[in-house]
């Protein structure tokens, strides 16, 4: 067989670059990771439990409100009292009762200060027990879509509707099995693959299984309950 000289090496291969199904095939792509979006203010304000909670905080406030307003009338009737026996008494004996008075009044500001805070931390561990419960749900989830992470929707800067699952969420906190996965005009979940996983619209397939731990980001404190109007003052000589 003769030999074959480079000019023609190089036309042969310029030859089988060019034929069909003779090129090097590409790698493949590995499938892009699917996302989930939550709104976790709306699993507190949408779910029934989470209303449950917010209502009694804020009964709660109001109680701790009511007592406060209660005990400034006292003390604003107390003082009235007060300066009307002001020119009756010697000014040791005024003052002794004005001393006593602002003692009085002084106790009870850091009495309704060390309740109202005790409030706030009660409440802010009740919402952090509701979103440590709702972790749970948000695995099954990820594991259902084949989901690798949740985020907050405060945080996402622009997505596909069909991710936000919060309405999904929110049905699995208060007992109800979701049909769609997205919020409103979201398409239906397909049906489970073989795996057993559910899909998302637009999900590529043989996306892989979620399952890590799940963290949610620290919500709002309760709101600390404000000094009624018309704070009293210490009583003055």
């Amino acid at each position: 067989m003769a030999a074959i000289g480079l000019p023609a090496l190089a036309i042969l291969a310029a030859v089988l670059l060019a034929c069909p199904g003779r090129a090097t095939a590409q790698p493949a792509l590995p499938p892009a990771p699917v996302f989930l979006i939550i709104n976790q203010e709306q699993l507190l304000t949408g779910s029934e439990r989470g209303k449950a909670l917010l209502a009694e905080e804020s009964a709660a406030r109001e109680r701790l409100r009511g007592e406060a307003r209660a005990t400034d009338a006292a003390f604003e009737a107390e003082e009235q009292a007060l300066t009307e026996l002001r020119s009756t008494l010697d000014a040791d004996a005024f003052r002794a009762k004005a001393e006593d008075f602002d003692a009085r009044v002084v106790a009870a500001r850091r009495d309704q200060d060390s309740r109202s805070a005790a409030l706030v931390q009660e409440f802010d561990g009740k919402r952090r027990q509701f979103y440590a419960s709702v972790a749970p749900i948000l695995v099954q989830l990820m594991e259902r879509y084949g989901a690798l992470a949740i985020f907050d929707e405060t945080s996402v800067l622009i997505a596909d509707q069909s991710l936000l699952i919060t309405a999904a969420v929110i049905e699995e906190i208060d007992g109800a099995r979701p049909a769609v996965a997205g919020g409103p005009g979201a398409a239906p979940v397909t049906a489970p693959p073989a795996s057993g996983q559910e899909t998302l619209p637009g999900t590529p397939a043989g996306a892989p299984p979620g399952g890590g731990a799940v963290q949610l980001a620290p919500m709002p404190r309760p709101e600390t309950p404000p000094a009624p109007d018309g704070a009293l003052q210490p009583a003055r000589e």
